[in-house]
């Protein structure tokens, strides 16, 4: 499955820079669709722009008492669309650039801000965490509500990062894995990743998100100075496009006149503007141990989420664990570990069975469409009898190892210079170190969470030293 992904050249999911945007879409209410469909890239559903959706805002809108200037487009997500904005607080020469995420009014009117994770988690991590340990996560800073078309919306100030992992290793036009971090900084990012995830669980704060989405580079702090000039010379001029409804009137006060394409992540990752320092962001599914959520259901992506999540809707520090391992491998390969390119839950229990073995009972039965691949010992079935089940992608025995083995194999070159932080193409892991890191990545990812290696084992295993 790996291998034939990896050949059609399949694209994984990312977002833009800053913090993680998981670029899914909600279902719209609306019966009759109004809008033409944009011809821009990774833009948010304009029919999402109706009563309870997304606040339209323009390029130049200013919020909060004049405050804060819209100056380019981020990226969106399911419950947001998120921008680069300048702070002009009076007393300020120029005002430094920060991350504007702007909540659906559905969301922002269904709780209260304390009740929304984003806000309260930001709140207990710069509590009760010393200043440098705080600043390894991208908390809100500042939050006011804007009254709307759409509704009253909760507006979070973040301060601005860079691109996440999982853009920065998106390779356009080439197979997936041809593009990763350079093997001393996968490592420094990893053991960066696992000790801020460390600081959190000690905070008494389970993440429940952690993917490489939600795993940012920062940028250098000149960048956070930039003028207007400096922020387009940089990142280039936004492109737009017209709002057109399909029956030709205007579009009206609920949408934007125009949609607004996000900074191509290429223009920052390949400038040398990022330290080689992260961030953790994204805080929608983290909750405090000691009082976790009554209607909790885990949202996280499919092929992070660990075995009881998926089967019993359970969560803890060692679901983090879990997920900690799959960003990881990740991180090191520039690849998922289970890929999610068809999107599909038993797709990837698929690929889970074949990579780690027989889910453990009663997880296994309730993985009904097993025995399409799998015999009861969760060896994969011979491909004649694979083929008589007529499945389209057949099973075939791997471990993480023999994946660890694949990166570099394939990879395609660049036509242009990638950066410091890429990796050469064609460089392949050696042995010693596929040993140590498949070592690592088992003990994460044992099936039974009471048998996954803790955070402080995780942040003293010798590969992150090798």
């Amino acid at each position: 499955m790996l291998l034939i992904l990896r050949r059609l050249g399949g694209k994984r999911l990312h977002a833009p820079i800053t913090c993680s945007i998981p670029i899914s879409r909600r279902t719209s209410t609306i019966a009759t669709p109004r809008f033409i469909p944009s011809r821009l890239d990774l833009i948010e559903d304009i029919e999402d722009y109706q009563h309870g959706g997304y606040h339209p805002i323009s390029l130049g809108d200013t919020f909060d008492h004049e405050r804060f200037k819209i100056l380019h487009k981020l990226g969106y997500g399911e419950s947001s669309t998120v921008w680069l904005a300048r702070d002009q607080r009076k007393g300020q020469d120029r005002g430094r650039l920060v991350t504007l995420k702007a909540m659906r009014a559905d969301i922002s009117s269904s709780k209260t801000p304390s009740e929304i994770p984003e806000l309260a988690i930001s709140q207990k991590l710069r509590a009760s965490l010393p200043r440098r340990a705080a600043s390894d996560f991208q908390t809100v800073e500042h939050h006011f509500f804007v009254q709307g078309p759409n509704g009253s919306h909760l507006c979070l100030i973040f301060p601005l990062a860079g691109p996440n992992i999982l853009a920065l290793s998106d390779s356009p036009g080439r197979p997936a894995g041809s593009r990763r971090l350079r093997a001393d900084l996968a490592r420094k990012v990893a053991k960066q990743t696992a000790e801020a995830l460390h600081h959190m669980h000690s905070a008494g704060i389970v993440h429940g998100d952690l993917t490489t989405s939600n795993i940012l580079l920062r940028l250098w702090p000149r960048v956070i100075e930039w003028s207007d000039a400096e922020v387009y010379a940089y990142l280039g001029d936004p492109e737009t496009e017209d709002v057109r409804t399909r029956g030709g009137q205007p579009s009206g006060p609920h949408a934007p006149l125009m949609l607004v394409a996000p900074i191509d992540n290429s223009r920052i990752s390949n400038a040398k503007l990022l330290q080689d320092n992260i961030m953790i962001s994204d805080f929608g599914q983290s909750y405090e141990i000691a009082s976790p959520p009554l209607s909790y259901k885990p949202a996280t992506l499919l092929n992070y989420q660990s075995p009881e999540a998926r089967f019993e809707g359970r969560i803890g520090l060692e679901t983090d664990i879990w997920a900690l391992g799959c960003a990881i491998f990740g991180i090191r390969a520039g690849f998922a570990l289970f890929e999610p390119f068809l999107g599909s839950d038993i797709d990837i229990l698929r690929q889970t069975v074949e990579t780690l073995g027989r889910l453990s009972d009663p997880w296994w039965g309730a993985f009904e469409q097993r025995t399409l691949w799998f015999d009861e010992d969760g060896q994969p079935k011979s491909e004649q009898d694979q083929e008589r089940a007529g499945v389209l992608l057949k099973a075939c025995k791997s471990s993480i190892r023999d994946k660890l083995r694949t990166i570099g194999e394939e990879d395609v070159p660049s036509t242009g210079d990638e950066g410091p932080m890429i990796e050469k193409p064609g460089v392949r892991l050696p042995e010693e170190e596929i040993e140590l890191l498949g070592d690592l990545l088992e003990k994460m990812l044992k099936y039974r969470p009471e048998e996954r290696i803790s955070i402080q084992d995780v942040i003293r295993h010798p590969w992150f030293t090798s």
